[in-house]
């Protein structure tokens, strides 16, 4: 064959080579104006199902400033820890307590961590408040039907054990208990449906919503810190502390002030 045709077949080929490198190393942005060039501009993060509208906004516009999209999984607390530890993959972890990432980064899971906003335990029951509900105690009282999360799954049903067992009334509210939730999210479901008589849950579920909120003395209640963590099993760490520095940003906080949080630090509940 002639030498032109090795020639043009030789710049093809170079062509092609260049095409596939650059459809295989795409270059995303920080969201101050910095670059990170990885293979896939996306990442998996794992959040508490009681975090899901603000993050779901978060994603939205952390992708539009950086083009990397966001794939979440929206499960209970401790569920996501047994999936994290089971696939040894994922990116970051936002669950609805520190006591989490303390636990994740027991395993040898957390790389770092930043304090974003607070988890505050409320008392949420039917419009008009039917049944009198005024205290942790009225939901121990005969004919009240209770809503709560799953004490071994989830954030807010952890806390609820926590601060019955506190009050001395673990025990009085196990017979009133109707449903047992696995994620903070099905309690306002169970609500809606006339489930149940009133439910504990994150008070920054409900301004949205058609049930009314009775506060719980901070003395008698749980306010947490939520934090957002990096995940050592990562292999875009860049990318995955940059988008938890977003989280925790100005910008990211507002987002969450937007969806009913308290963010950190707080005059009002300090470290909690």
């Amino acid at each position: 064959m002639s030498k032109k045709y090795w020639a043009f077949a030789a710049i093809i080929a170079a062509f092609c080579l260049c095409m596939v490198c650059g459809c295989t190393s795409e270059a995303s942005l920080t969201p101050d104006g910095g670059q990170i060039t990885t293979e896939d501009k996306s990442l998996i993060v794992y959040s508490g199902a009681g975090l899901r509208d603000p993050m779901d906004e978060i994603a939205q516009v952390y992708q539009e400033k950086t083009g990397t999209e966001i794939k979440y999984t929206y499960s209970g607390s401790a569920q996501l820890l047994s999936q994290m530890e089971l696939l040894q993959k994922g990116d970051c972890y936002m669950p609805g307590a520190k006591a989490y990432i303390d636990s994740a980064a027991e395993k040898g899971f957390i790389n770092s961590s930043e304090d974003v906003v607070y988890h505050v335990l409320a008392i949420a029951v039917e419009p008009g408040n039917p049944k009198n509900i005024t205290s942790l105690k009225d939901l121990t009282e005969d004919g009240v039907t209770v809503a709560i999360g799953e004490p071994t799954g989830n954030a807010v049903g952890k806390a609820t054990q926590k601060i019955y067992e506190k009050a001395g009334l673990w025990d009085d509210l196990q017979d009133n208990i109707v449903v047992r939730s696995g994620t903070v999210n099905e309690l306002l479901v169970y609500m809606n449906m006339d489930q149940a008589d009133a439910a504990i849950i994150w008070e920054d579920l409900l301004g949205n919503s058609d049930v009314e909120q009775v506060d719980i003395p901070h003395e008698e209640g749980f306010v947490k810190v939520i934090p957002v963590g990096t995940l050592t099993f990562s292999d875009k760490p860049a990318e995955a502390q940059a988008f938890a520095d977003f989280i925790a940003s100005d910008e990211g906080k507002a987002i969450f002030v937007k969806h009913g949080f308290e963010t950190y630090p707080s005059a009002k509940y300090g470290d909690a």
